[in-house]
């Protein structure tokens, strides 16, 4: 049971997923509640975003019915970007040095090498795709539902199968959903999933399980400090100083389903989640919860920033992505 009830959970699904996760119940973290967020952008009801992701100033959004959004103004405002005929439902996205990707349903990659005019790229099997990272070289990674994971050497262009022995990993055999990964521009991968399973390479070959636990973890970031977060299930923030060798539980004081991290580098943390946004200034050793009704009432699927001229915490536009195709900015 406990398996079956950690795969109904997944991060960035359809539209039945969702409404499980919305009746999600939430715990609010203690302390003072911070500034209310904005709205720059919203859509229908039916609408959803379930990423973004930023380079600098320039930014996309990936969403329901392969919904593309762009921006060039570090996210103060944003347009609707062609993309091919029948695209499906889009669950993540990277960009790089003006070159993107998105991934999602059945599959379903496309490729943009100026962020604009977007392509399909040859799937590799049609198992949903759930995240993707890209680094400075050139190399990117997708992961997805039962231990998918894929790897390209070229920005994108052409993927590979990456066989990963999943024995004695999850529960009964099972192989773990996989929910989010990162690249760095070293190479080194960090993959989170199902299981709490965080699992990291240095090649893409050679593959080590650095944690497990009851939580599923569904979002992974590293902050410009060289520390890495990971949140989940049941208000679960976990953190690395070591690159993601090790790990370490930082209690939020939530149950909230939490499914997106972002940090500064210097001490701010924002998790964005079911009915909730938290936010730590000092490191994740305490948390406020973002008390509004466009949070309280909404689920908010993925989180990050963008840069603004200047230092400091004004410098970020800290952003979330969710429900009716919304896009939340923080307070700084």
């Amino acid at each position: 049971m406990k398996a079956l009830k950690s795969r109904i959970m997944l991060r960035r699904v359809v539209a039945a997923s969702l409404l499980v996760f919305a009746g999600a119940s939430v715990t609010a973290s203690e302390g003072p509640a911070s500034p209310s967020p904005k709205a720059i952008r919203s859509g229908g009801a039916h609408d959803a975003l379930f990423d973004l992701a930023f380079d600098g100033r320039q930014g996309i959004a990936v969403g329901a019915f392969g919904t593309i959004l762009g921006s060039d103004d570090g996210g103060a405002s944003w347009a609707p970007l062609a993309v091919p005929a029948k695209t499906p439902v889009l669950l993540g996205a990277a960009i790089r040095a003006g070159h993107c990707l998105a991934v999602g349903q059945l599959g379903t990659i496309l490729a943009a090498d100026d962020c604009r005019q977007w392509r399909p790229v040859a799937p590799v099997g049609n198992a949903r795709l759930m995240a993707v990272s890209l680094n400075g070289r050139g190399q990117a990674y997708a992961v997805g539902a039962f231990g998918t994971v894929l790897r390209s050497t070229d920005g994108g262009h052409a993927w590979q199968p990456v066989a990963i022995d999943w024995t004695g990993v999850g529960e009964g055999g099972a192989e773990p959903h996989l929910y989010d990964v990162h690249v760095g521009d070293d190479g080194m991968v960090t993959i989170v999933g199902e299981f709490g399973v965080i699992l990291r390479s240095a090649d893409g070959v050679r593959w080590q399980v650095v944690h497990r636990g009851e939580q599923s973890l569904f979002g992974l970031a590293q902050a410009g400090d060289g520390n890495t977060y990971a949140v989940g299930q049941a208000g679960t923030v976990l953190a690395s100083t070591d690159g993601g060798a090790s790990w370490k539980a930082l209690p939020t004081g939530s149950a909230a389903i939490l499914t997106g991290v972002w940090g500064d580098g210097h001490g701010r943390i924002v998790a964005s989640g079911i009915n909730t946004i938290l936010r730590s200034d000092d490191g994740g050793a305490s948390w406020r919860r973002i008390d509004s009704r466009l949070v309280t009432q909404a689920w908010h699927q993925a989180v990050t920033a963008a840069r603004r001229d200047g230092e400091g915490q004004g410098a970020w536009r800290v952003m979330t992505a969710g429900a009716a195709g919304t896009l939340l900015e923080l307070a700084p």
